[in-house]
C-alpha cells in the first residue's frame, strides 16, 4: 500500500495543473499517458531532451527497484512509452517475485495491447499472491481485450467483491457486460462509479454511450455534455451528443455538434475517408436538408460521392433502383438526373435514413 501511495504521489506531482486526477489509476490499463509537458521541440522531445534523470545506480534492492518504477512513471507522463517499458523491466530484473513490480509492469504492457505479456506478469503475481483485486481487475480487462471475455467476468466479480466502490474496477465490469450484450448492467454499474466520481471522464462517457444504447437519449445527452464540460475535445462525447439530438429530433442542435466532428459542410476533413464518418457525414446532410439548407446539404452530398469514388455511386444507384427509383441506371457514373433523385431521396426520412449503409 506504501508503494501504491508513493507512486500515486510522484505521478501526481508529475502532472500539469489543470490533471486533477491520478493518471495512474487503481487497476488495469492506466488512465492515461503523455500528461506532462516538454517545452523542447518535438524532434528533441521524442529523443528524450525532458526524460529523467538516470536512476542512480548505488540504491539496491527494493529501493532500486522503485526508483526504476517512479522514473518508468515520468516517462510515461512525457509519452516515452517504450523508453518506460524499458525502465519497468528494469525494476523486474533486480526481483522477479515483486508484486508491485510485475503489477506495474503487467498494467503497462496492458495499456501498450502486448495482451499476452500482459497476462503473464499478472499471472506470475497471482500465483504470488492469488486474491489480491488490483491483479484480479487488471487481468480481467486483458482477458477482455483478448476476447475471452468469459472467463474475464470471474475475475472482476472477484475483485469487486473486495473494492465494491473502486471506480476503475466498476469500469472493467462495465465494459464486459457491454461485451455480453448486457447494457443494462452495465449502465447500472457505470451510474455507480460516476456517483462516486463525478469528475471521471471515461465512466461518464461510457454511461453516455450505454444510456443511448438503451434508448435513454436525454440521459445520453446530459451525461455527453458533462463528459465535454470535462473535456471539451472528447470526439466520442460529442459524436454520442449528437447522435442522441438526432433520435430525439433536435436536428438544429446536432448540427452544431456535427460541425465540430466535421468541419463545415463542402470543407470535409480527412476523416471523411473513414466509413464510419461517411455515415455521419451523410447524417448532416439529411438533416441539413430537412432544415432547408439545401446549399449546404448539397455541398454534403458532393464531398460524400468525391471520397466514396465509384464503388459508392454504384452503392447507391442500387439501393435507389431498389426503393422508389427504377430509372436510375447502374453505371457508377453521376449525372444530373443521378444528383436530383439522390437528393430527392435525402428529403425522404425514410430513404435518406437507409442510404447511410451504402455510401
Amino acid at each position: 500500500m506504501i508503494g501504491r501511495l508513493v507512486l500515486v504521489a510522484f505521478a501526481l506531482a508529475l502532472a500539469s495543473p489543470a490533471l486533477a486526477r491520478d493518471p495512474i489509476g487503481t487497476a488495469g490499463s492506466f488512465r492515461s499517458v503523455g500528461w506532462a509537458q516538454c517545452k523542447a521541440p518535438y524532434a528533441e522531445w521524442m529523443q528524450g531532451a525532458c526524460d529523467p534523470a538516470p536512476v542512480d545506480a548505488t540504491l539496491s534492492g527494493s529501493s532500486l527497484a522503485r526508483a526504476h518504477i517512479e522514473r518508468s512513471v515520468a516517462l510515461l507522463a512525457q509519452t516515452r512509452t517504450e523508453e518506460a517499458l524499458k525502465a519497468a523491466n528494469a525494476a523486474v530484473a533486480i526481483d522477479p517475485a515483486n508484486v508491485s513490480s510485475l503489477t506495474f509492469r503487467g498494467r503497462l504492457l496492458s495499456t501498450l495491447l502486448k495482451l499476452d505479456a500482459a497476462e503473464r506478469d499478472l499471472n506470475a503475481a497471482l500465483m504470488i499472491e492469488p486474491t489480491n483485486p488490483v491483479l484480479l481487475a487488471s487481468r480481467a480487462e486483458v482477458l477482455l481485450n483478448a476476447g475471452k471475455g468469459p472467463d474475464a467476468i470471474a475475475d472482476i466479480t472477484a475483485a469487486i467483491a473486495q473494492r465494491p466502490d473502486d471506480t476503475d474496477m466498476l469500469s472493467i465490469k462495465a465494459r464486459i457486460h457491454l461485451s455480453r450484450g448486457q447494457v443494462d448492467l452495465a449502465e447500472r454499474d457505470l451510474e455507480h462509479a460516476v456517483s462516486l466520481d463525478p469528475s471521471d471522464r471515461r465512466t461518464r462517457l461510457m454511461k453516455a454511450q450505454a444510456q443511448f444504447r438503451l434508448g435513454q437519449f436525454e440521459g445520453a445527452i446530459d451525461d455527453a455534455t458533462k463528459t465535454l464540460a470535462i473535456s471539451a475535445s472528447d470526439l466520442m462525447a460529442r459524436e454520442t451528443r449528437a447522435l442522441a439530438l438526432i433520435a430525439l429530433d433536435r436536428p438544429a442542435e446536432a448540427i452544431e455538434d456535427l460541425n465540430v466532428l466535421l468541419g463545415p459542410p463542402g470543407q470535409p476533413t480527412t476523416a471523411v475517408t473513414l466509413r464510419h464518418n461517411r455515415e455521419i457525414l451523410f447524417q448532416r446532410a439529411l438533416l441539413l436538408a430537412q432544415l432547408g439548407k439545401r446549399e449546404e446539404s448539397n455541398r454534403d452530398i458532393e464531398a460524400l460521392m468525391l471520397s466514396g469514388g465509384k464503388q459508392a455511386i454504384l452503392r447507391v444507384q442500387l439501393y435507389l433502383r431498389r426503393n422508389g427509383f427504377p430509372d436510375v441506371r447502374i453505371d457508377g457514373e453521376r449525372d444530373t438526373d443521378f444528383d436530383n433523385t439522390l437528393r430527392n431521396c435525402v428529403l425522404d426520412r425514410a430513404c435518406g435514413r437507409g442510404i447511410t449503409r451504402h455510401i
